[in-house]
């Protein structure tokens, strides 16, 4: 009787074992921690002219309509009303451009040339145009708002009710210009000459 209860409890054993070996695998399987995957990363976009700092708060799409206002601006010296937002085009060259109404609001245009330019009624916000050369441009109804324009060479321009509060005109070249009507609030003016050759300590 005893060999019997001892055979059964045996075999009661072997037959238990195999499953308690696979539920253990699976208890340990579900007790491991997953290997973390790396976020997906978006395709890095095609920024042409945008800068990377602009680029980030739009679409490709934008980024490339902007890009191929700028070709068109750079081939025809035209551009008028166009999305030209965030662009960089450091030490530009243009003659007799026209701009006119175009957004170029967070653009880099400092150390730029633009002879006899049309800027009338365009955006330029938070644009750098420090050091660049605008000599008798017309810029009339412009917001200039926050815009860097320190070294700057406006001598002669239109200027007349253009926004430059809280823009950065240290030492900007504003003699001969018209500025009519333009407002200058909490406007950097430091070094300034103004229209009639006076100089701003």
């Amino acid at each position: 009787m005893k060999k019997i209860t001892i055979l059964s409890i045996a075999l009661l054993i072997f037959a238990v074992t195999p499953e308690l070996s696979h539920v253990g695998l699976s208890l340990s399987a579900i007790g491991q921690p997953k290997t973390p995957q790396p976020p997906k990363k978006d395709d890095p976009k095609n920024l042409g002219y945008v800068s990377p700092e602009f680029a980030e708060k739009v679409s490709q799409q934008e980024i490339d309509q902007i890009n191929a206002n700028v070709e068109t601006l750079l081939l025809t010296k035209s551009c008028i009303r166009c999305d030209l937002r965030g662009v960089k085009l450091v030490n530009l060259t243009l003659k007799n451009p026209i701009i006119t109404g175009a957004d170029l609001s967070d653009a880099n245009l400092s150390g730029g040339t633009f002879e006899i330019a049309d800027f009338v009624n365009t955006n330029l916000a938070r644009t750098d145009l420090s050091g660049s050369v605008l000599i008798g441009a017309r810029i009339s109804n412009t917001n200039f708002r926050k815009a860097n324009l320190t070294n700057t060479n406006l001598d002669g321009a239109d200027l007349r009710f253009a926004d430059f509060r809280d823009a950065n005109l240290s030492n900007a070249n504003l003699r001969n210009s018209n500025m009519d009507g333009a407002s200058l609030d909490r406007a950097s003016m430091g070094g300034t000459t103004m229209p009639d050759g006076r100089k701003n300590q």
